[in-house]
């Protein structure tokens, strides 16, 4: 080995030896925090989480609750808001919760680790928009138009199906099921499987993409198959409305409510 090799082998090492010190004075803790605000002007409310799971259960009520579960590299800042950890404002309608993503260097191995859970409850009639980045997403009673989106983490989704949603993962899976109705619906991911499942009198026309992974419908529907994809389309009960089922690699079912699985 040459003295330049070696001088840069031996600075590498160094930043190693370094990064490796600097890792170990994090402090793996948590910390639960609890909030309320009531329901009066809030219509809508927006969850923007990094890494973390939501679950949002709707159910009439006269307040708005919330309970976050933090563990990690924490610093939390006692007697600020939410213990410092994650912003919550109100913006007219929109009660907004969570934190962004930072764009901060860290070795790979020495990045800082803090994961979120939220558990929130609202009336049904609030509007949901959840985003996060690893995390799973559920809600479940929900009548509001909503949209859901995650990275890395399923979305299950239980709702009466008055209003519409959306949701988009790109390794995970989508489960939907509609309680009461249907009015539209947009399910898509990448790599993960979409359940969708539907009252016997739903009117929808279905539009779905897929192009690895098996299909299974209980509602009359045309196949044509592509080499290299396959697409479905089809009206049921008069299609009123619109149903987007899209995935690359994972198996599709769309199935009458009555032949639901009990798992939810």
């Amino acid at each position: 080995m040459n003295s330049r090799n070696r001088n840069l082998y031996l600075l590498a090492a160094a930043l190693l030896v370094t990064a490796c010190d600097a890792r170990v004075v994090h402090n793996d803790r948590s910390a639960t925090v609890r909030r309320a605000w009531p329901v009066a002007g809030i219509q809508r409310l927006a969850i923007h989480e990094v890494d973390g799971s939501v679950t949002v259960e709707a159910a009439p009520m006269q307040e708005i609750t919330l309970v976050a579960e933090a563990h990690g590299d924490l610093e939390p800042k006692k007697g600020a808001e939410n213990e410092g950890l994650f912003e919550t404002t109100i913006d007219g309608d929109t009660l907004s919760v969570g934190r962004h993503e930072k764009r901060e260097f860290h070795f790979f191995w020495d990045r800082p680790q803090t994961r979120i859970d939220y558990t929130i409850k609202v009336p049904p009639s609030v509007s949901l928009e959840v985003k996060t980045v690893n995390g799973r997403i559920a809600t479940r009673g929900s009548d509001a138009q909503s949209a859901y989106v995650t990275v890395n983490g399923t979305i299950d989704v239980e709702t009466s199906g008055r209003n519409g949603f959306s949701a988009k993962t790109v390794n995970g899976k989508v489960r939907a099921k509609f309680t009461q109705a249907f009015n539209g619906a947009s399910m898509k991911t990448v790599n993960g499987g979409v359940e969708a499942f539907l009252p016997q009198t739903a009117s929808f026309s279905v539009d779905l993409a897929q192009v690895n992974g098996d299909f299974e419908a209980s509602f009359p529907l045309s196949i044509h198959s592509h080499p290299g994809s396959r697409r479905v389309s089809g009206d049921i009960n008069g299609g009123a409305h619109e149903l987007k089922i899209v995935t690359v690699n994972g198996d599709i079912e769309l199935m009458r409510l009555a032949e639901a699985s009990p798992r939810m």
